[in-house]
């Protein structure tokens, strides 16, 4: 069976409630979904070109002052592909994680590299976040609760949330399971 390039699904629902330019759908990735799902200009333009080919979305250029801005809108046969996709099970995704990639070949450096790297990754993780609580208080809460996508958006958030807990949590724990077992010893290997 062919694998299906799920760009076109992140873009099809960003068009879903209203038409977008292809700026407006990266822009909108960018402050919603760039956590659990990015898309670079190197995907979404070629996307949008196929989904037009195929009568999935149509094109209107509109003018700001004597500035042409193309805008997308969904068909109807954009947003029946759309639903049947949603109504099908998840795939899972290959996941890459170059930390963990080196944590499992620890053993090949000093305790205090890996040790490094990890509280580099507690670091950023703290940082995103603290992020997202930015978002949980300055944006979401500011929607009323009556928004049609409120309720969704909050369960993406707590995901996300309850993600970094997590990996802060692990992270402070595997620092001190090899803080304790090498006792801070400078290079040695075992």
């Amino acid at each position: 069976m062919k694998k299906i390039n799920k760009s076109r699904y992140a873009i099809l629902g960003m068009l879903f409630d209203k038409p977008r330019s292809g700026y407006s759908i990266k822009s909108n990735m960018l402050e919603s979904t760039s956590r659990f799902w990015q898309e670079s200009d190197a995907s979404i333009y070629p996307m949008l070109k196929t989904l037009e080919a195929e009568g999935k979305v149509t094109s209107k250029n509109e003018f700001v002052g004597k500035r042409a801005k193309k805008m997308f809108e969904i068909t109807q046969t954009g947003k029946d592909e759309f639903l049947a996709w949603m109504a099908l099970p998840a795939e899972s995704e290959t996941h890459r994680d170059e930390l963990l990639l080196k944590l499992f070949f620890g053993a090949n450096t000093t305790p205090d590299e890996t040790i490094k790297q990890l509280r580099l990754k507690l670091q950023q993780s703290q940082k995103k976040r603290a992020q997202l609580t930015i978002v949980q208080i300055d944006t979401l809460a500011q929607i009323p609760d009556t928004h049609t996508h409120k309720l969704f958006w909050e369960m993406a958030l707590k995901n996300g949330l309850m993600h970094y807990d997590a990996q802060i949590n692990w992270l402070i724990d595997s620092i001190n399971c090899l803080e304790n077992k090498f006792g801070g010893k400078n290079g040695n290997k075992n």
